[in-house]
């Protein structure tokens, strides 16, 4: 116990001399703190997003278990994987790696409530949903396997934001009956305010359909839902995925083959999903934010060995006295640990501010950001990383000095300054952390500099179109968001619902001259897929060709019909005969317009006008006919920037006044675009009377592209300030390190250069030599540090757009950056060094 207490003494005497050391100098204590601060949060910061979006476990029991089940195209491998109803049944009665396996689909739907219609968001899950989270509800009940058959009486779950905000806490809430879409629903239970999983305001059973062509004829309508499982015990997500895979593989060949060609089954963690689209982003910027804590340790480092060395003659009197190595090496690192931890404390606050910061110019909407901060473990996080990088600022100095003998260092400490060894030992030293710097920031500033190419490229992507003022109004009619429910649809109710589409569609065409005829409208047109809407592509033949033998090979094309003025609306370029016009109308041949890359994909060299496209055969009833269009027109491609690129050779454009078998009885309304003289957000109440008036029971929607785009690029505003500030953090960091080491030279130097200008060398020489001792420095870090980019940069890769990891542009504007601060980092020692004067420094020995 008295040893104890004896450390504990002897650690607080030096902790408390330490502090004395520390605020005898202040211009150096604060030099280091500034510096050590923003290394340590930079890197808490970085700790703290990576702990909200990829560390903090899952809030159920056993989150481990729980995966992400379906298929992904081979186009986006990295999208979440989603299933068919069909898929799902399959895997429900013959995989035997879950314990459950559940379906879920978000949509929008009117809430007739207490309060009126209102505008919220039901995920439809199937029944076994709540049990794989482990889940109980605060009130009532959650779903039974009865509330999932057709027939049955429908009931809703209520997230607790809906219980409270829309019924007022009611606790009686269970077993009143409210309307969804025109049908009403029980209440049957209240979820917790702990549950969280996605941005539901309501919870509904999913009735869970084989997808296919009954032999009765009809149709079964169910859209593609994302699913999830939970693994057995002991079974691994890899076992779960061949297993998967061998399922869904033998399911393939019922399914029309074109159409389920380049799916991959996989089965993946939930949390590893959900943070897959931000885990590449996160680990480079966790590696900048490493790099950048080596660059302030080297620059702390290259402070403490100038002030060690200062202090030689000190430390070795004290060893003459008969102090102990170990006690005086003991209170250098206790003096850079009280100086780290400090700098630790103030990172905190540094951390807090830059995770507020990248919340607010994040983009919106990613899982576990809301919850990243600045709390107990990042608090431990940075209190030892501050202790660590303690211990390893202060090795440097107490090595060096340990391995010099007492007289030694008191005769090198006594002669005149500029003939000392250990002076020359101290200056190497610090040569080294200098162009170690130099070399750390030209890997930043090269990722910088890429970031910042990759949002031009972003920014000056030619869409193809033209977006300015540019407007989209969409119709969500209630039987649109209700087919992806699993409802069987017999041949009469198809040939229905196809009349009423196309009324309705008509009904909105007489309407388009009305739109177009408003003042700061220059023109109107429908669309089935707008441009900047992500959709997927489809397969397409060309007629008179065999069909390939192997799926994979038949063409790709985005297809959609549009109103004749569909050009004129978004700017699409005519480059080939002539796009649709009221010509093509029902009745007359069909006709396509195409676009240049399909164009070239599917003809080659030769001329895509007068040639004929076929489309595969759908499972809806009457496509066994068969549809052919001939090409009139080619127009410039539509493209869109990451991350919505569409995986289509091009685009297909239909007329929508000719009715064509797709699945248009199951599909939203027609999109309306409309351009725009000025504000495009000026019509939008004209567009909402006008739908509203076709489709009464619909939600209106209505989208600038502009905004679109603008929400697009957002993570490549984030990857650009980010790699900015890691850039500019490491440039001057950089330049302060030349800046002390030249310092400390020149000072050290004194009495050579003083010589030097006493023997006839003019100012202009001793200038010449600082800053050609610093060139060097800058040359040997800029050699390094453009070999550690050219590997550096392959890790960015998957986040650049439009630019090379080794662009050259970047790789030559780094350096030249990187002279330029070097050599403003020079030229005041340089200036300080040539102004000496000779008979100062010789009076001084």
């Amino acid at each position: 116990m008295s040893a104890t207490w004896f450390v504990a003494e002897r650690l607080v005497l030096d902790v408390r001399q330490a502090v004395r050391r520390l605020g005898a100098r202040p211009f150096f204590t604060l030099a280091a703190l500034a510096i050590l601060s923003v290394g340590v949060g930079l890197n808490t910061a970085a700790f703290s997003l990576a702990r909200g979006l990829l560390l903090r476990p899952l809030p159920y029991p056993e989150p481990d278990a729980i995966v992400a089940v379906g298929q992904v195209s081979a186009d986006f491998p990295g999208a979440s994987p989603q299933l068919s109803s069909t898929g799902l049944s399959r895997l429900w009665d013959e995989a035997r790696s879950f314990e459950y396996l559940s379906a879920h689909a978000a949509a929008a739907v009117v809430l007739d409530g207490p309060n009126g219609p209102t505008n919220l968001v039901v995920a439809r899950v199937s029944p076994s949903f709540f049990p794989l989270l482990r889940v109980e509800p605060q009130l009532g009940r959650l779903f039974a396997a009865a509330d999932a058959v057709d027939g049955a009486r429908r009931v809703v779950v209520l997230s607790h934001g809906t219980w409270t905000n829309l019924f007022a806490s009611d606790t009686d809430v269970v077993g009143e009956v409210v309307d969804l879409d025109g049908e009403p629903h029980a209440v049957a239970g209240v979820l917790s305010a702990e549950f969280d999983f996605g941005a539901a305001d309501l919870w509904a059973p999913y009735v869970v359909r084989p997808d296919e062509v009954p032999a009765a004829g009809g149709f079964v309508v169910a859209s593609g839902f994302q699913a999830l499982g939970r693994l057995r015990r002991g079974v691994s997500p890899a076992h779960a995925e061949a297993e998967v895979r061998t399922v869904l593989d033998r399911a393939r060949p019922a399914l029309p083959t074109p159409w389920s060609a380049g799916l991959r089954s996989r089965v993946r963690p939930l949390q590893e999903v959900l943070g897959a689209p931000f885990r590449p982003a996160l680990r480079t910027f966790t590696a900048a934010a490493g790099l950048v804590l080596l660059l302030a340790c080297a620059n702390v480092a290259g402070l403490l060995l100038v002030r060690a060395n200062a202090r030689r003659r000190e430390l070795a009197v004290r060893r003459a006295l008969g102090a102990g190595r170990g006690r005086i090496v003991g209170q250098l690192l206790t003096e850079s640990v009280v100086l780290s931890v400090v700098g630790g404390a103030v990172g905190l606050a540094v951390a807090a501010a830059i995770v507020r910061a990248a919340l607010a110019l994040a983009p919106r909407d990613v899982p576990g950001l809301a919850d990243a901060g600045v709390d107990g473990a990042a608090a431990a996080f940075a209190a030892g990383l501050s202790v660590v990088a303690g211990l390893v600022l202060g090795a440097a100095p107490a090595l060096g000095w340990s391995r010099g003998g007492v007289v030694r260092i008191l005769n090198e400490a006594g002669a005149p300054s500029g003939s000392s060894v250990g002076r020359l030992r101290a200056s190497s030293g610090q040569t080294g952390l200098a162009v170690a710097q130099v070399a750390l920031a030209f890997t930043l500033l090269t990722a910088a500099g890429l970031f910042l190419r990759s949002f031009a490229a972003f920014v000056t992507f030619d869409l193809g179109f033209d977006p300015t003022n540019v407007l989209v109004a969409r119709a969500d009619t209630r039987d649109s968001r209700r087919t992806g429910e699993g409802r069987r649809f017999g041949p009469e109710e198809v040939e229905a619902r196809s009349l009423a589409a196309r009324r309705s569609t008509e009904a909105l065409l007489t309407r388009l001259e009305r739109i177009a005829g408003l003042p700061d409208v220059r023109a109107a047109a429908l669309a089935t897929r707008p441009p900047l809407t992500g959709s997927g592509s489809g397969p397409i033949g060309v007629a008179g060709r065999p069909a390939p033998s192997d799926p994979r090979d038949w063409p790709r094309a985005e297809v959609q019909s549009v109103s004749p003025g569909y050009a004129d609306v978004i700017g699409l370029r005519l480059l080939a005969g002539r796009f649709v016009t009221e010509r093509d109308a029902a009745g007359s041949p069909g006709v396509a317009v195409v676009s240049e890359s399909f164009a070239r994909a599917a003809f080659g060299g030769e001329p895509a006008v007068g040639q004929r496209l076929t489309r595969p055969v759908l499972p809806v009833p009457g496509a066994e006919r068969g549809e052919t269009w001939e090409i009139v027109g080619v127009v410039s491609d539509v493209d869109s920037p990451p991350p919505f690129r569409s995986s289509a050779a091009g685009g297909v454009y239909l007329s929508v006044l000719q009715p064509r078998m797709e699945m248009a009885p199951f599909r939203a309304p027609p999109f309306v675009a409309v351009r725009t003289v000025g504000d495009p957000l000026a019509v939008v109440p004209f567009l909402r009377e006008v739908l509203a008036d076709v489709y009464p029971d619909a939600l209106v929607s209505t989208t600038v592209l502009d905004a679109v785009l603008s929400e697009q690029s957002a993570w490549f505003r984030f990857y650009v300030v980010c790699g900015g500030v890691f850039g500019t953090v490491a440039l001057l960091l950089a330049a302060f390190g030349l800046y002390s080491v030249l310092g400390y030279m020149v000072s050290q130097r004194r009495r050579e250069l003083g010589i030097r200008v006493a023997l006839g060398a003019g100012k202009r020489d001793v200038l010449g030599l600082v800053l050609r001792q610093g060139g060097l420095l800058v040359g040997a870090g800029a050699v390094i540090g453009l070999l550690a980019s050219a590997a550096a940069t392959r890790v960015i890769e998957s986040l650049l757009f439009g630019v090379r990891p080794l662009d050259p542009l970047t790789l030559a504007a780094v350096p030249t950056v990187l002279i330029g601060v070097g050599a403003l980092a020079c030229w005041a020692p340089a200036r300080r060094a040539a102004r000496i004067d000779p008979v100062d420094v010789l009076r001084e020995t």
